[in-house]
């Protein structure tokens, strides 16, 4: 059988050495757009083991790149992590069509940060859906679903590496029965409803900044979420500090602006938040150095009334 990959890093790489490794027949691989910053990345991973890409400049719809998909005669395709929207003429050209792994229990949390939004909306279940794909993102028949708990002390990386494994093992088991001809199971979604969304994380729009008005529990959240591939960024003195980790008090009442440094100890601080108290308990100054808090403190000797800011 003849497969196509579509993938972008790093859940891509995740589902393609896997394939690899089961000694699956990927006869081409798509990456993302040349201006991607994924792109170099997609194209390496093919080049050492020696499989041809095949690019578009700026859309999959291009009829150059959609005729040159068609010559390969695939017959199934494999899409992991994609962030282009595929056309239906592309759609209808393998036979055994185009299979996409999404990180959430659809129809909830269509969209492409679902580790994030999982955490901040404090659910307690996500999981992995492996769907045929239609004209819309993530919207096609479900053919294989599996639920996990978020734990409570979760971040993105431990719910991103937990759902990669398993979305690896789906993938084997599903492409192994279409190998033997077996057809797998076909459940439609509902198109719409009052369903979650998962959008993208943007830094540069501000989508990773610490909002201190907002309860301490909701704030630990909000960094758990972001570790370790972004991190949530907060403004101390006029530099940009990042915090990893913390622990919070949630019932405490205070009356200090949100941000404010309440107390210091040689071993924490004392931030004021819309409700409660938050302890950062690891933070990085810059781009460099990264510590815990009490190395912090040592460093930066902290004020009773300075603020951590949001901009």
């Amino acid at each position: 059988m003849k497969i196509a990959f579509f993938g972008v890093p790093e859940a891509g790489i995740v589902c393609f050495n896997t394939l690899m490794q089961h000694k699956k027949n990927i006869i081409v691989v798509v990456p993302p757009t040349p201006s991607h910053y994924a792109y170099g990345m997609m194209v390496g991973l093919a080049e050492q083991y020696n499989i041809p890409c095949l690019a578009f400049n700026n859309s999959p719809k291009e009829e150059n790149f959609i005729n040159a998909f068609r010559e390969l005669q695939p017959d199934l395709a494999v899409v992991c992590s994609f962030d282009h929207l595929l056309p239906p003429e592309l759609l209808e050209i393998p036979p055994l069509g185009f299979i996409n792994c999404h990180p959430s229990l659809l129809p909830q949390y269509r969209g492409g940060n679902p580790f994030f939004h999982g955490i901040v909306n404090n659910e307690k279940k996500t999981g992995i859906t492996i769907h045929y794909m239609d004209s819309s993102f993530d919207t096609g028949d479900i053919i294989s679903q599996w639920e996990t708990n978020i734990e409570p002390d979760e971040t993105l990386g431990t719910l991103f590496n937990r759902l990669n494994l398993q979305t690896t093992h789906m993938l084997i088991d599903i492409i192994n029965k279409l190998e033997k001809g077996e057809k797998p199971a076909r459940k439609p979604q509902l198109k719409n409803g009052d369903f979650m969304l998962a959008p993208n994380i943007i830094p540069e729009k501000g989508h990773t900044l610490i909002d201190w008005s907002k309860d301490a529990a909701y704030i630990d959240r909000f960094i758990r979420a972001l570790n370790p591939f972004l991190g949530a960024i907060t403004s101390f003195r006029g530099c940009i500090i990042k915090i990893w980790s913390g622990v919070y008090l949630e019932n405490h009442t205070d009356n200090h602006q949100p941000g404010t440094v309440i107390s210091v100890t040689q071993d924490n601080i004392a931030i004021a938040t819309g409700k409660g108290i938050f302890f950062p308990t690891c933070l990085q100054v810059g781009n460099f150095v990264i510590s815990d808090v009490r190395d912090f403190i040592r460093r930066t000797n902290p004020q009773i009334g300075e603020v951590f800011t949001n901009n």
